[in-house]
């Protein structure tokens, strides 16, 4: 149901950063030993990474707002998934293999796209959470970064045993795994953001009492007032 919802994309972020700190620290030294490129055109690659994140970034987002948020997320990532794999299987059976001209479009974009989704995961995740419990499951993102962190020494281990390509491809599974997890939220997210929202009722607005004059109020507080009224007008009248 609905509630499972924070817990789903915590857990598929979590393995997402996993996977991405076994390989995210490692592809300079693959560019640099593996396609031959300079510290200078490494560098180059990283500058061109945030900007291709921003245009992903706002395209995703404005596709999502017919196609859903989930259906956008779990794309974004499958996309992002398929190049990795891409990359490792030019590296390893392809002729291909350190070409620099191929690998390093596949990176950047591979990147964008993995990144693209964030955005949206906030917004799910504040739809769903009350405000009450909001900072505590933000606070949480300190255990993906931890794990982030964590997950860079076995792909070290990995990358120096058998390459940095085979790093690559279980970055890819992990992943993966990731991407079908949030995928299980597409029959519980409604594709409008939104639309699967309880709303408080509107209130209805009180019905006014019409005011009395000055006369009629002080008649009804002072009964015999009103009585010294009446005589004095029926005194007149005669």
């Amino acid at each position: 149901g609905v509630r499972r919802i924070p817990y789903v994309l915590f857990c598929s972020s979590l393995l997402t950063a996993l996977g991405s700190g076994m390989t995210v620290k490692f592809f300079p030294l693959f560019f640099a030993r593996d396609c031959r490129l300079s510290p200078l055109h490494v560098q180059c690659i990283y500058i061109a990474v945030p900007f291709a994140m921003v245009l992903s970034s706002v395209a995703i987002q404005r596709l999502s707002r017919a196609a859903g948020r989930v259906q956008m997320i779990v794309a974004a990532r499958a996309s992002g998934v398929c190049l990795l794999v891409l990359m490792s299987w030019l590296q390893l059976r392809s002729r291909y293999a350190g070409t620099a001209l191929m690998m390093v479009p596949i990176y950047v974009l591979r990147t964008a796209l993995m990144n693209s989704g964030y955005p949206l995961e906030e917004s799910i995740l504040m739809d769903y959470v009350p405000k009450a419990t909001r900072a505590r499951w933000k606070s949480l993102e300190s255990i993906s970064q931890f794990g982030w962190c964590g997950s860079a020494a076995l792909g070290g281990y990995l990358g120096d045993r058998y390459g940095y390509t085979f790093s690559f491809v279980i970055t890819a599974a992990i992943q993966g795994t990731a991407t079908v997890l949030c995928a299980t939220l597409i029959p519980v997210v409604p594709r409008l953001e939104g639309a699967g929202l309880r709303r408080k009722p509107a209130r209805q607005p009180k019905p006014r009492v019409p005011s009395m004059p000055d006369s009629l109020q002080e008649s009804l507080l002072d009964p015999v007032a009103g009585d010294d009224q009446g005589d004095a007008a029926a005194r007149s009248h005669e």
